[in-house]
């Protein structure tokens, strides 16, 4: 049905993940020229999961892709999550790595870190993405695979924080 899913994963130093999928946006300016953005819905896993659970939890946030349509105003889902009144003072503690599906190539999980320049926006690492590719237009990514990008991503964002 869609060619492209976008979500994002925000984590403590514990590891507890908060996973936020995209859907429809009503003006193209929340989400460049496709009208996309995060929605006000959100998914938590907590510490101590494995990686059949990790890759669950992924699966579940990007389902949750396009579920509802975005709305303008409403508070973002990191903000629902920890009660903060604005997306800065929300991701104070967290870090982020989004993930993109693309239907006929896979994952691409990329690596954020804080742009200081931007009081406290997420900038991607430049050329840094952890990619966990399909054998083909017609099979799934390999069992397992989705976990060991997304610890490698999350590897490389400690390293750089």
């Amino acid at each position: 049905m869609y060619k492209y899913k976008k979500i994002s994963i925000y984590f403590d130093a514990s590891k507890k993940l908060i996973g936020v999928p995209i859907g429809s946006a009503p003006f193209p300016k929340y989400g460049g020229k496709y009208g996309r953005a995060s929605l006000d819905i959100f998914f938590v896993l907590e510490p101590g999961y494995g990686d059949e659970e990790l890759e669950h939890f992924i699966n579940e946030v990007f389902d949750a892709c396009y579920s509802k349509k975005f709305v303008d105003g409403e508070p973002t889902a990191i903000q629902k999550y920890t009660g903060a009144k604005s997306y800065v003072a929300a991701v104070k503690g967290y870090q982020l790595m989004n993930v993109d599906w693309i239907k006929d190539d896979g994952y691409a999980f990329v690596p954020m870190m804080v742009d200081s320049k931007h009081r406290g926006a997420f900038t991607s690492i430049k050329g840094v993405s952890v990619k966990a590719m399909l054998h083909s237009k017609f099979k799934p990514v390999e069992k397992g695979a989705l976990a060991l990008a997304f610890k490698k991503a999350m590897e490389i964002i400690f390293e750089e924080s």
